[in-house]
């Protein structure tokens, strides 16, 4: 599960750099099709790699604009602690990691059962 998360983290931020934010899903998918043994490790190897990642870039922006961004968007949005953006961005993008890794294991197993 470290070694899939890890994956899903490295390849995800090499994604990102060049194609649109959702080709995160795209990546955890891929390597939850191929690399997880079980659904939940799949769940957890995408929550944890992509939420990771997403989670450093929100507080690298935080932190590079002293919380001006995240505190005009906590108003936005009426969170009383403009650190809680960074950290709901993390579960978000950890959701759509775990979520897109998860269908993958579930789609490999499908085929599986299709082809014995």
């Amino acid at each position: 599960m470290i070694l899939a998360a890890l994956l899903i983290l490295i390849f995800s931020f090499i994604a990102e750099i060049l194609l649109p934010w959702w080709s995160i899903a795209i990546v955890a998918f891929a390597i939850g099709f191929g690399k997880s043994p079980t659904g939940w490790k799949s769940f957890w190897a995408g929550f944890l790699g992509v939420g990771f990642l997403w989670w450093l870039a929100s507080g690298y922006i935080h932190f590079r604009t002293d919380g001006i961004l995240t505190s005009k968007v906590g108003e936005m949005f009426t969170l009383p602690l403009p650190i809680l953006v960074v950290l709901i961005t993390g579960l978000i993008g950890g959701l759509v990691g775990g979520l897109a890794a998860g269908a993958g294991f579930h789609l490999r197993k499908i085929f599986k059962k299709a082809l014995t």
